[in-house]
């Protein structure tokens, strides 16, 4: 059996690994176009700011280890074409060009960084000198050296999290650091607006401005940067941001030029749509990482994958399966995630309040603050929860937390909840543990259940 994997980061490799351990015998091989294999892209932000000593310290598997488990990892090499009828792709890699035939095809072709369409952005065909994107390991050591000999002064197109994680390294870095985001909010993916005044309160104390409702329209300055012309989107005023150099982290879009050729049906953003096998349209053909679309646990809308942890999980489904196993997901993601920023830890899990109004879900909400210890206790770290259940029955349908050092890893209690379908009544009555140094005997998360049982026995009254 022959299982081909066209890209090599945490989902591709990840499905490599599950292939092998599925088939003792099956010959798997990975395509990688950049010259690395398996390294952690989350991990960027913080060898930029030097957290992590060097680059190549994100490195997870080496290509010694491939070789080990009798993976063949091809670095430098890209696909071109595929022929599903003849079920063979076309390669040019070092050696030049050539088919190679397979038995199983995975897609793991990731995603490109979006380059919003801003006057004086481009150099001819390529970004001009000053404006970086961070995507992927070349790009982040371009920025890192730029950044050392020639910038003072960063304008951050973006606020979601590879924008404000950018913004924290550079601040780190001694950087000024101006953050212009379009939309009405920062995490606008992550998290509901109004759970976002702490984090912002912190940035501005530090001194990192930032800017939302507002769109970066022209780069101004020639031929070194002099700053950006921003215009606010409520009031339509605009005003020059000076700097000197431009970090482009405004969102991406998914690599699916190849699925596109074979005929892999496609959702409304252009990822691949597939299964709970993680299976495209095209038997034989699967498509796993940040190209994909699942669905959504909850809303049961399209989900576009975009975590690390869910590529992971999808690239052990889709390696089994491709390897002759019939592994299968659950039946939607619930999308937890969660970073820190600025010494704040936010978390989530399951949709934003708006997906939730828009996919006609009644929703019963709790938003109360709580302490990681008990109040007499010295240390202890305030934390907010945003908690909502379903009106009709008290399930629990997404979570958000937001609070100091502790506070965020209490979203995976939350999550481990909503796998187990269970209600606010259920979390309400869970034991937690408790030692004044440790933990409040009552936690915030209990609180937050509690609040909302008051507001569904007031509506059964009603």
């Amino acid at each position: 059996m022959r299982i081909l994997i066209i890209g090599g980061g945490a989902a591709g490799a990840t499905a490599a690994q599950f292939a092998r351990k599925q088939n003792r015998d099956a010959e798997i091989i990975i395509f990688e176009a950049t010259q690395y294999s398996q390294y952690s892209k989350c991990g960027l932000p913080y060898a930029l700011s030097g957290k992590i000593v060097a680059f190549e310290n994100l490195v997870e598997f080496s290509q010694e280890w491939f070789q080990r488990n009798k993976i063949e990892l091809r670095l430098s090499t890209t696909v071109e074409r595929i022929d599903s009828s003849r079920k063979t792709i076309t390669i040019r890699g070092p050696s030049g060009s050539q088919d190679e035939l397979y038995d199983a095809l995975i897609f793991a072709t990731g995603a490109s960084p979006s380059v919003p369409p801003i006057v004086g952005i481009h150099s001819g065909d390529r970004l001009r000198d000053g404006v970086f994107q961070f995507r992927d390991m070349n790009q982040a050591k371009e920025f890192k050296d730029w950044c050392l000999k020639k910038s003072r002064n960063v304008v951050v197109i973006g606020a979601g999290l590879v924008g404000l994680e950018c913004a924290e390294a550079l601040h780190e870095m001694r950087r000024q650091v101006t953050v212009i985001e379009y939309l009405d909010s920062i995490l606008p993916t992550m998290i509901d607006p109004d759970m976002t005044d702490q984090l912002l309160a912190i940035m501005s104390n530090v001194g990192i401005a930032v800017k939302i409702s507002s769109s970066v329209e022209e780069v101004i300055g020639h031929p070194s940067i002099e700053g950006v012309m921003v215009t606010s989107r409520k009031d339509g005023k605009r005003d020059i941001v000076q700097c000197d150099t431009i970090i482009l982290a405004a969102g991406q879009k998914p690599v699916t030029s190849l699925a596109q050729q074979v005929g892999c049906d496609l959702g409304k953003a252009g990822h691949i749509i597939v299964n709970d096998r993680c299976e495209t349209t095209v038997k034989g053909i699967f498509a796993i990482g940040d190209c994909s679309q699942y669905r959504d646990a909850v809303t049961k809308t399209e989900l576009l994958v975009g975590l690390g942890t869910l590529a992971v999980k999808m690239g052990e489904i889709a390696g089994k399966n491709a390897a002759g196993g019939d592994s299968r997901l659950p039946a939607g993601f619930l999308n937890a995630r969660v970073t820190r920023l600025f010494g704040i830890e936010i978390a989530a899990v399951g949709p934003l309040s708006s997906a939730l109004t828009t996919a006609g879900i009644n929703t019963i909400q709790s938003r109360v603050k709580g302490s990681t210890l008990p109040s007499y206790y010295p240390g202890g770290k305030e934390i907010t929860v945003k908690l909502s259940a379903s009106a009709d029955d008290g399930k629990i349908i997404s979570c958000q937390i937001v609070g100091e050092k502790e506070s965020g890893l209490r979203i995976d209690v939350v999550a481990a909840l909503m796998m187990g379908n269970m209600d606010v009544r259920s979390l309400s009555m869970l034991e937690t543990a408790y030692s004044p140094p440790v933990a409040p005997c009552v936690d915030v998360l209990t609180t937050a259940a509690q609040a909302i049982l008051i507001k569904l026995d007031r509506t059964k009254r009603e």
